[in-house]
């Protein structure tokens, strides 16, 4: 899986070292990104993200939901709801057609 922060979407950037001399060589700077496990308390359930510790910072200040809306990002695409015991709606009936 890529490094990329799922809060902030943060990912590696690349660009160049600059030597006193201007002779520029290409370097990368990743991120520092971490998995952890977060409550979710309205749902009451955890979640496992990674994160940047940047942002780290920034949900234990205002909380995984608001972090992830002020981002842009949505909820249910870190966290999915399919394994939470959530009941499945039951298939539809096939409706036989009468020749």
């Amino acid at each position: 899986m890529a490094r990329r922060c799922v809060v902030t979407g943060k990912g590696t950037t690349a660009g160049n070292n600059v030597a006193h001399s201007h002779k520029k060589n290409r370097r990368i700077w990743k991120v520092n990104v971490i998995t952890k496990r977060i409550f979710l308390e309205d749902e009451n359930r955890w979640v496992r993200v990674k994160i940047s510790t940047r942002a780290l910072r920034t949900l234990r200040k205002k909380g995984l939901k608001s972090a992830i809306q002020e981002h842009g990002g949505d909820i249910t695409a870190i966290a999915p709801k399919k394994y939470v015991g959530i009941k499945a709606t039951a298939p539809k009936a096939k409706a036989t057609q009468a020749a």
